[in-house]
């Protein structure tokens, strides 16, 4: 059995039965991470041993694809042997209302297309129940995965695998999010995955994955609207130290609240309402919305 050529990023996890028991692969399982992880943050999660946990594939928030655990192996995802035998098993990136980026949404198609295509499944098949071989994780276990949103999506799915592996392009319906920094941002005041993907574009940073690294856990009062953030120490972010010698800021890549003072002023100063608290060092949801504007109107710059 061979692995997908659309991985871009591999960490093989411990948690793995070797050989999959005599099963083929007959089955597709994807899953929703419960969270806005890259595929390196999962690869980090399914590296532990004491999370007796993985998949064979996880697909990020731009749509990259990485490999934890070897199709010919079996992965431990489904809460059931007998599924995770048959399935090959998809960990998948989503925003906080459970909804997939339109680049998630698009190699998750792609992907099971070229996994049916190289292990001779001809169809998906969704039929609300085992019975067909497009499988849930919460039928197995007792879990919400894949999340209302995608368990909803599943049956258009099945049916734009199933154009593409009849020859055809998948239809497109517009449900998935949007992420492609060439539309307008909802101008919502919560700055999620979108808004620190324009946000990226705008200022020039060599990493435009609609993520926010290396911030102190303790500065979250400082992001306040903006969920797409990692806390994993103070190491910095790229983006932002981009964004710090726009507005004026202490160039250290890390968001606290001078930084939010001084995008506070760089903001005002252009003419855009950052609501009643004015510069108080807090990005709260009427400086996100201001920002968003800003990047709208294509404003962020010098």
């Amino acid at each position: 059995m061979s692995n997908s050529s659309m991985v871009s990023y591999t960490r093989l996890s411990p948690n793995y039965t070797p050989g999959r028991g005599g099963e083929r692969i007959v089955r597709i399982t994807p899953h929703y991470m419960a969270g806005l992880l890259s595929c390196e943050n999962c690869a980090s999660i399914f590296a532990n041993p004491g999370r007796q946990a993985s998949s064979n594939y996880g697909i990020g928030p731009d749509g990259r694809v990485g490999l934890y655990v070897d199709e010919k192996n079996r992965s431990w995802c489904s809460s059931s042997g007998y599924n995770d035998r048959k399935a090959v098993t998809i960990e998948c990136a989503n925003l906080p209302d459970g909804s997939l980026t339109q680049a998630t949404w698009d190699a998750l198609v792609s992907l099971c297309a070229d996994i049916c295509r190289r292990n001779g499944i001809a169809r998906l098949n969704y039929t609300g129940n085992d019975s067909g071989n497009l499988t849930m994780h919460k039928w197995y276990g007792n879990t919400d995965c894949p999340g209302p949103w995608l368990s909803h999506e599943f049956g258009r799915l099945a049916s734009e695998v199933n154009a593409i592996l009849e020859g055809g392009s998948a239809p497109s319906s517009g449900k998935a999010k949007n992420n492609t920094n060439g539309g307008k941002l909802d101008e919502d005041g919560v700055g999620g995955y979108n808004t620190i993907l324009d946000l990226q574009s705008a200022v020039g940073a060599p990493y435009r994955d609609g993520f926010l690294s290396g911030q102190f856990r303790g500065n979250a009062t400082y992001f306040n609207g903006i969920t797409a953030v990692e806390f994993d120490g103070g190491t910095g972010s790229s983006a932002v130290r981009k964004m710090q010698e726009l507005i004026g800021a202490e160039v250290d890549g890390v968001w606290g609240k001078e930084t939010s003072r001084k995008l506070q002023e760089f903001l005002k100063a252009r003419g855009y309402d950052i609501g009643p608290c004015g510069v108080d060092g807090y990005c709260g949801a009427d400086t996100v919305r201001a920002l968003q504007k800003c990047l709208n109107d294509g404003r962020f710059r010098r």
